[in-house]
């Protein structure tokens, strides 16, 4: 098996990841499976951006994969944030034994609510988003590659992301720039961890998968606690003030 095959055998992984996990989910959407299901949606994603150095503009098909691939995970997104601020609250419970039944009741409802949710809108764009048939395209740019093709680009898309991000870094730091670079870091840490998979001996200079980790948890403690704020808001403005 040669390399660039073995960077086509691990995006049909990744497509039949998303398969099993969201089977799982609709049968038991637990925290655990929901978070597994998002970061196999978050690799796809990152081979869908080298996808898109080794043919710019894609055709209508590959667009669509990558329309119906975000809006599975928004929906998956939405719910996994409820179960995180769950888990959160449940621990800082356990921690200071003070309780916030009426916010946990609150949280635990709505989880409900975007389960039912979940359950439906994948059915509209899974089967044909996760069909092996439907990525043939993108499978076959990346089986077809030449080594060299895709080491360049994968520099390349690596490169854009890293400065974009550094730009952002560099002004007064506002929430939407914040939640680009961690966007951002995310996207490069996935992209880094396919080319470990497939080529070995890649490096990136600019950054680790180590110092990206670092700053996926310092965004990811932010975009939590921002969440949280936002939780509180819209069930404080569901209640009255005798509440």
């Amino acid at each position: 098996m040669t390399t660039h095959e073995a960077i086509h055998d691990y995006y049909l992984h990744q497509n039949r990841n998303i398969v099993n996990y969201l089977e799982l989910c609709l049968i038991h959407p637990d925290a655990e499976l929901v978070h597994e299901l998002r970061l196999s949606i978050k690799k796809l994603r990152a081979f869908h951006k080298l996808a898109e150095h080794l043919s710019p503009g894609g055709s209508d098909e590959y667009i669509r994969i990558k329309q119906r691939v975000r809006k599975l995970f928004k929906v998956a997104g939405q719910l996994r944030d409820t179960q995180v601020q769950i888990e959160l609250i449940a621990r800082y419970s356990e921690q200071t034994g003070i309780q916030y039944p009426e916010f946990d009741m609150w949280l635990k409802k709505r989880e409900q609510k975007q389960i039912q949710q979940f359950s439906k809108k994948p059915q509209q764009v899974v089967p044909e988003a996760t069909a092996q048939s439907s990525h043939q395209e993108i499978g076959a740019l990346l089986a077809l590659a030449e080594e060299e093709t895709i080491l360049s680009c994968a520099t390349e898309v690596l490169s854009g992301l890293y400065s974009t991000a550094k730009n952002l870094s560099n002004v007064d730091i506002k929430e939407s720039n914040l939640h680009l670079i961690r966007t951002i870091s995310k996207q490069m840490k996935y992209i880094l961890h396919i080319m470990a998979h497939s080529y070995p001996e890649f490096k990136f200079k600019e950054m680790s998968v180590d110092s990206l980790r670092e700053i996926e948890t310092v965004a990811g403690n932010w975009h939590d606690n921002l969440v949280r704020v936002e939780l509180l808001e819209r069930f404080l403005g569901k209640t009255k003030p005798i509440d």
